[in-house]
């Protein structure tokens, strides 16, 4: 996403400049159907704009939207990703439930919002990762995690907080396993893309398959450049909520 914003030197993207790059990208549904960014009408719901996408090929944009902008950046860099978001949306619209959204619509929105895609070709990571054993991942092994993992943000509203980071900003993280040795490298987002958008599709996707993470653990992320230190905020590092057993919570 960073090279799109450095065509504007960091400036807001305008919808024009989001127009020319969709083309230039050649940015699709995967059933071929090309995507442009529109305007958003005055009123849409949240179902309506998935709709919209889905139904129409148009992802609207709010002019002078910093949230927005980081959506259509999101799309342009992630788009399988993106589409099996916008397809649980639209096929799960409506469940019985008070926010009507199942689980799987649930972890689309906690993604699309506040996602960050792990890619990893070592195993003994994520676990680490699922424990909250925040030291033994990023301090003792930082060294693993600058080789063997990939991040990279999905969220647009991440995206957004993100411009002015600070210690608590937390993602919710779709770890992408890959065989050891094959981690995509930087430049080579459409297979981080496309394993992201099968496992995205598959039917145990749900809000427990994603894992808080605050982003400033990552390597290189520290905006604070507090290094070990970092890890001694309690309120931010917090240890793996234990689950209660069956007897207290009969």
């Amino acid at each position: 996403m960073r090279r799109w914003l450095d065509r504007r030197g960091g400036d807001l993207p305008v919808l024009d400049a989001l127009t020319a790059w969709a083309e230039e990208a050649g940015l699709a549904l995967p059933d071929g159907r090309r995507l442009r960014f529109v305007e958003a009408p005055a009123r849409l719901s949240a179902l309506d704009y998935e709709r919209r996408i889905a139904d129409r090929g148009e992802v609207p944009v709010c002019p002078g939207s910093w949230h927005d902008a980081m959506n259509a950046l999101a799309w342009l860099s992630l788009p399988r990703a993106k589409a099996a978001l916008n397809a649980i949306h639209v096929t799960h619209a409506r469940a019985g439930t008070p926010n009507a959204r199942d689980r799987a619509r649930d972890a689309a929105t906690l993604l699309d919002e506040s996602g960050l895609l792990f890619g990893c070709d070592d195993a003994s990571l994520p676990p680490l990762l699922a424990a909250h054993a925040w030291r033994e991942l990023f301090v003792a092994r930082a060294e693993d995690v600058r080789r063997h993992v990939r991040p990279l943000v999905i969220g647009h509203g991440l995206l957004e907080r993100l411009r002015t980071p600070f210690r608590a900003i937390t993602a919710k993280v779709l770890v992408v396993g890959f065989a050891a040795g094959t981690l995509p490298d930087e430049a080579d987002l459409a297979t981080l893309d496309a394993q992201a958008a099968a496992l995205i599709a598959d039917r145990s996707f749900a809000p427990v398959t994603l894992h808080p993470l605050p982003v400033a653990a990552l390597p290189g992320w520290d905006s604070e450049r507090l290094g070990v230190q970092l890890f001694d905020d309690a309120s931010v590092f917090r240890p793996r909520p234990r689950r209660s057993s069956p007897e207290h919570r009969a």
